[in-house]
C-alpha cells in the first residue's frame, strides 16, 4: 500500500519518496505489535488486581519516565544518528514483552520496573520516528504523509485488538493474554530486523542545543504557545490510553467485545485520516482544531447523563473520528514552525525532544488528575473530569492563531 502511495499520479511536490514509504512500513509493523497487547495490558493489570489505582500508577510512572529518557536519547540522536533512538525503542519494547512472558502473573510484583521500561522504550521510539518524519517529508507533502501514517497506524491498531480479543476469548483464565504478549514479542523482533534496512543519515551539526531552550522560548512566543498546546493535547491522551478499554469492559464485560469495539472505533479514525490525507490543507489549521475541540466536548457531555453502553459508544465514536484531525493538524503545524526556528534544522531534534517531553508531562498530568478526582470507573466525578480536559482543548486554536494566520497568508501568496 505504501509503495502505491509513493508512486501515485499526484503533483510532484506531494509525492512521497521510497524512504518515506519504508518508514511507513516499519511504523505499521511497530504499531501492529504494540496494538496486539497495548489495549490489553491495562485489562491484564485490572484482571490481576481489580484496582484502577494500579493502572493509574503504571501509566503515571511510564509517562513520568518518558521526558527524562527523551532528553538523554535526544543527545545521542544528535551526536550520532536518530536511528539509535529508533532502533533502541524497538529493541527495548521487544524486551518488555519478553519479560512479561517470563514474569506472567508476577508482573504485578514488578509493575514499577515494567512501567519504567515501557516509558523509556516508547520515548526512544517516538523520538526517532518523529525525527525521521522531518527527514522524509517537507511542507508540501507532510499533510499527506501524516494522513497516510495515521491510516497505517489505525489499520494496525484496528486489526491488533480485534485479533487479540478473539484469542483471549478462546482461552480460559489468563492464557490468552500470554499468547498475545508472545505474538507482540515476535512482531518487535521482526521490526528490529527490518529497522536495519533504514540508512543512517550523516550530519555535520552534532552540537546539542537543548541548553538554549529558555532563550528560544523568550525570542519566539509562538513556539512557547505551541508547547502549551502540546501540554493541553496531552491531558486527555494520558487518560484515553487506558480508561476507554476499562470503560467498555465495565459496561460490556467480555474481552472479545473490547477488541471488536476498539477495532470499530479505529476504523472511524482510519476514515478520518484518509479524508485528511486527501483534503488536508495547512490553511485550515485553526478550523480543524476547533472542530476537534468542540466536537469532542459535545460527545463527552453525553457521559454526564450516565456511563452507559450507549453513552460510551457515542463518546468513543466521535472522539475516534476527531482525534486524527487534531493530532495530524497540530503535528504538521509544529513541523512547519520548526523550519522557521532561529537555528533552523540544527534545532530539529531538540524541538522534537521538547515536544515529546511536554506532551508526556501533559499525559502524566491527565492521569494524575484522573487518579485524584475520579480514581474509579463508577465514580460520579469521572464524566466531569473528562469534560474539563476536553474543554481545555478549545484553548489550542487561540494559542496558535497568530501563527496560523501567517501560514494562511503565506499559502495564499
Amino acid at each position: 500500500m505504501m509503495e502505491r502511495f509513493a508512486r501515485d499520479p499526484l503533483p510532484l511536490e506531494k509525492r512521497l519518496s521510497r524512504e518515506a514509504a519504508s518508514t511507513l512500513w516499519n511504523h505499521g509493523i511497530y504499531q501492529f505489535g504494540n496494538s496486539l497487547a497495548g489495549v490489553f495490558i491495562s485489562l491484564y493489570l485490572w484482571r490481576l488486581t481489580n484496582d484502577l489505582w494500579i493502572n493509574g500508577a503504571f501509566q503515571l510512572i511510564m509517562l513520568a519516565s518518558a521526558p527524562i529518557a527523551t532528553i538523554y536519547m535526544g543527545k545521542v540522536a544528535k551526536v550520532k544518528d536518530r536511528l539509535y533512538a529508533y532502533r533502541s525503542g524497538i529493541y527495548l519494547t521487544a524486551l518488555f514483552y519478553l519479560l512479561i512472558l517470563i514474569a506472567q502473573e508476577r508482573m504485578i510484583d514488578y509493575y514499577v520496573g515494567f512501567a519504567l521500561l515501557k516509558g523509556i522504550s516508547t520515548a526512544f521510539y517516538w523520538l526517532g520516528n518523529f525525527t525521521m518524519i522531518s527527514d522524509v517529508t517537507d511542507n508540501d507533502n507532510r499533510h499527506r504523509y501524516l494522513g497516510i501514517n495515521a491510516m497505517v497506524t489505525h489499520v494496525a491498531n484496528l486489526s491488533g485488538p480485534a485479533l487479540a480479543g478473539l484469542i483471549i476469548a478462546s482461552f480460559s483464565g489468563l492464557r490468552g493474554y500470554m499468547l498475545i504478549f508472545g505474538l507482540s514479542f515476535l512482531m518487535f523482533v521482526l521490526g528490529s530486523v527490518l529497522s536495519l534496512q533504514i540508512r543512517k543519515r550523516p550530519t555535520h551539526h552534532t552540537a546539542y542545543y537543548l541548553k538554549y531552550t529558555s532563550l528560544i522560548l523568550k525570542r519566539r512566543p509562538d513556539f512557547t504557545r505551541s508547547l502549551v498546546g502540546w501540554f493541553i493535547i496531552g491531558l486527555p491522551q494520558g487518560i484515553m490510553v487506558y480508561v476507554p478499554s476499562i470503560l467498555i469492559y465495565h459496561v460490556l464485560p467480555h474481552e472479545s467485545w473490547v477488541g471488536y469495539l476498539n477495532a470499530f472505533f479505529l476504523s472511524l479514525s482510519i476514515l478520518s485520516s484518509y479524508i485528511l490525507s486527501v483534503r488536508g490543507n495547512s490553511a485550515a489549521t485553526g478550523t480543524y482544531l476547533s472542530w476537534s475541540a468542540w466536537g469532542s466536548l459535545a460527545a463527552t457531555v453525553i457521559l454526564l447523563w450516565g456511563v452507559s453502553l450507549t453513552g460510551v459508544i457515542i463518546f468513543m465514536c466521535v472522539t475516534s473520528l476527531l482525534k486524527p484531525l487534531q493530532a495530524n493538524t497540530y503535528t504538521a503545524h509544529y513541523y512547519q514552525m520548526i523550519g522557521s526556528m532561529p537555528l533552523g534544522e540544527n534545532f530539529r531534534i531538540e524541538s522534537i525532544v521538547i515536544r515529546e517531553s511536554v506532551i508526556n508531562i501533559g499525559r502524566a498530568a491527565g492521569v494524575l488528575l484522573f487518579m485524584l478526582t475520579a480514581g474509579e470507573i463508577d465514580n460520579v466525578w469521572l464524566p466531569w473530569m473528562l469534560v474539563a480536559v476536553m474543554l481545555a482543548q478549545a484553548v489550542i486554536r487561540p494559542l496558535i492563531e497568530g501563527r496560523a494566520g501567517t501560514l494562511e497568508r503565506g499559502i495564499s501568496r
